[in-house]
């Protein structure tokens, strides 16, 4: 569920209600995601807009996900309950020319969900990640939510890229319909 929005550089108005529907029909594992409005600056403040604005109890990942550490965190009981926080890094026409300014911001970002109390990770591809950021490995140690639409639901087509080894999920079909709705398609 989109969080924030790189368009306007505000939280999603609708992302409470978006992620409360998934829940209600019946989803069980529900992250949200943040398009990161770089010329806006202050990456932290982005993300903890966004993580306010779900009040985000930090729940609701699969068993097995080596590596997925969850701190709980509960604003409100009405809020909304998301597993994890992705930040995508991608589209270099939104970001600085400067790899160091990216990961500057994206640093910043990072530094937002640990005071949030929300674990994240990143929602990239390796023809995104290297114009942005330089191909750096800082943030290796994240999880990585890849984009590759080859319609292959494995990860056998990952080749490790920004200090990445294995993948935790691969998006591998865009624009598919489900229950009359536009999706994207997953796989962990």
């Amino acid at each position: 569920v989109c969080a924030y929005l790189r368009s306007t550089g505000s939280v999603d108005p609708n992302a409470r209600s978006m992620v409360s529907g998934a829940k209600n029909a019946g989803i069980k594992y529900v992250d949200g995601y943040i398009f990161p409005c770089y010329k806006c600056g202050n990456g932290k403040q982005q993300v903890e807009d966004a993580v306010n604005n779900l009040r985000i109890t930090g729940r609701g990942r699969p068993e097995g996900m080596e590596g997925m550490a969850y701190r709980e965190k509960s604003n409100s009981t009405s809020g909304a309950m998301i597993g994890m926080l992705w930040l995508d890094i991608e589209g270099s026409q939104y970001w600085s020319s400067s790899h160091s300014d990216n990961l500057a911001f994206i640093k910043d970002m990072t530094s937002g969900c640990q005071s949030a109390g929300i674990s994240c990770g990143f929602y990239t591809s390796a023809s995104q990640w290297g114009p942005i950021t330089g191909d750096s490995s800082e943030f290796g140690s994240y999880q990585l939510w890849y984009a590759h639409y080859d319609g292959n639901p494995s990860f056998s087509d990952f080749s490790p890229f920004g200090g990445w080894t294995k993948p935790a999920m691969k998006q591998y079909k865009g624009d598919a319909t489900m229950c009359s709705s536009g999706v994207d398609v997953n796989f962990y």
